[in-house]
């Protein structure tokens, strides 16, 4: 399938994304993996993490170039994040939302850098490992790709990673965590699939499941 058939019937949207779209960054129209449909999964999963039913969202690539410029990272095997899109509720105009991006990490552990251990919470969500603090989520996981990149992609895993400031202040809420993995992991599922990555790793709606402390 290609990537306009995987996007289409968004045309219908262009108007009422534009209008809630900031004004200070380019807008890729409808070919991005960010866009939520009216009544959709997507959607609900954005009003839910972000508290509002009304919401507006900033875009920096259109699917195309994120697909683009995640196989040249690949291809030349070094790191490379693309940041994606951001959400915020509206009416409000604050600086806290919720933002997406995609990389490529070695394999092995998520790094959380000096964040300790116990703040760590892991998750299971339909059999991918997920990890997560108040205001960060991550999953990483095998993409392997066919042609070209087929044996770059068995020496690194796809990796998305979530950022929720609006939980910035929320460090014990487990329902609050748990929105913010639900649409980590459909934002997750859309570039996969965008990609071509064999075997649909991310498939289904998202069931999360907290796993005992390590």
């Amino acid at each position: 399938m290609t990537m306009r058939k995987r996007f289409s019937g968004l045309l219908a949207l262009a108007v009422m994304i534009t209008s809630c779209a900031s004004e200070s960054a380019p807008m890729p129209s409808v070919e991005s993996l960010c866009v939520m449909q009216e009544g959709s999964d997507g959607e609900r999963a954005v009003q839910r993490t972000l508290r509002s039913d009304r919401f507006g969202t900033t875009f920096y690539v259109t699917t195309e170039e994120l697909v683009q410029r995640l196989g040249e990272y690949l291809r030349r095997m070094r790191g490379g994040t693309v940041n994606t899109c951001d959400y915020a509720p509206r009416p409000e105009q604050g600086s806290k939302g919720v933002g997406v991006r995609f990389s490529w990490t070695p394999l092995g552990d998520l790094d959380w850098g000096r964040v300790p251990p116990e703040e760590v919470t892991r998750y299971d969500v339909n059999g991918v490992h997920v990890e997560s603090i108040h205001w960060l989520a991550k999953l990483a996981v095998a993409c392997r790709l066919p042609g070209e990149l087929a044996e770059a992609s068995r020496k690194a895993m796809f990796q998305v990673e979530l950022s929720n400031l609006l939980n910035s202040e929320r460090r014990d809420d487990p329902e609050a965590e748990k929105q913010q993995i639900e649409l980590l992991y459909i934002l997750a599922g859309r570039a996969a699939d965008a990609l071509g990555c064999e075997g649909g790793p991310l498939k289904g709606d998202p069931v999360v499941k907290p796993l005992p402390a390590a």
